[in-house]
């Protein structure tokens, strides 16, 4: 039997929803499903009544439902004493942050908090934006660094996490250029003459953006997908050796434009295909009965003053 399980189980008893409480926990409807079966399956019993609507819990389910609050606000106590035994050693302040931020944003924006905040112990955890997030829901973090756009929020529970804005990134439609510095394809393309397009992984975040540009875009766009990965800085090697556009944030991209081995693909006169999208940084509220990290609670508490 994994935590998790229990943490799906109650969020499940205070929604009353499998879609909504999947949606709270980062994962996919069948998935969160298959997490409450395999519950069932070791309590030996059913815990969900499923033939009602809004979901109910049986019997033994709410017997289950009790005891489960009782074990993860016990597991959620001794985590947060064996987390400050590790911090008066250490105080190294663990962040998980999706690959994008971790290769472009993360690297500068660390320099500049030690030349102000301080000297910082830091440890970085580079993952995927979904896998990132159940770092922070899991505990298994101090700090989680994201995107964030209105269109795309995390369902984060504002009662239990909080965020801060730490900039803005600006993500824009770019590709290789000749020798004589013209981009080697040039937007929108035709419907007889598809431009080749470097795209990001299904599910990936800046993949939905991009979906969202090209849906909202004023000007019909054809595009011919030609290659994919989860990660900007892959979209960006491509690019660069000419095998089409990819729409990267403009961080990741910076020192190219300015030696123009990158340009954009939109003409001038083109407008709607760029977003601009927050950086955040969340996390979990501190219990009144738990003693934070020390430097990250400084740490989060200079970054809400700047």
């Amino acid at each position: 039997m994994e935590t998790k399980w229990l943490e799906d189980f109650v969020s499940l008893a205070e929604t009353h929803s499998f879609s909504r409480s999947a949606q709270l926990r980062h994962v996919t409807q069948p998935a969160f499903s298959r997490r409450i079966q395999s519950l069932e399956a070791w309590a030996g019993t059913d815990l969900v009544d499923r033939s009602s609507y809004p979901t109910r819990l049986t019997p033994a389910g709410a017997t289950l439902h009790t005891q489960s609050l009782e074990m993860l606000q016990a597991l959620q106590s001794t985590r947060a004493m064996l987390r400050g035994y590790h911090a008066a050693g250490h105080d190294v302040i663990e962040f998980a942050v999706p690959h994008t931020l971790a290769f472009t944003f993360f690297p500068a924006w660390l320099s500049g908090l030690r030349n102000q905040f301080g000297p910082i112990k830091s440890r970085l955890i580079a993952l995927n934006v979904h896998d990132a997030v159940l770092r922070l829901v899991e505990g298994s973090c101090d700090l989680l660094l994201s995107y964030h756009h209105a269109s795309q929020p995390f369902q984060l529970d504002s009662d239990r996490y909080e965020m801060l804005t730490l900039g803005q990134e600006v993500l824009a439609p770019y590709v290789g250029s000749d020798s004589t510095g013209a981009p080697l394809f040039r937007l929108p393309g035709k419907p007889g003459q598809m431009l080749p397009y470097l795209g990001y992984a299904p599910g990936a975040y800046l993949g939905r953006m991009v979906d969202l540009i090209l849906t909202q875009s004023p000007t019909p766009i054809h595009l011919d997908r030609v290659y994919e990965t989860d990660m900007a800085e892959g979209l960006k090697a491509m690019a660069l050796e000419g095998h089409g556009i990819a729409f990267l944030p403009y961080s990741a991209v910076r020192k190219e434009l300015r030696s123009k081995k990158l340009v954009s693909a939109a003409p001038k006169e083109m407008t709607g295909l760029e977003i601009t999208l927050d950086i955040r940084v969340c996390r979990e509220r501190a219990q009144a009965s738990q003693k934070p990290q020390g430097t990250a609670r400084e740490l989060w508490n200079y970054l809400a003053k700047t």
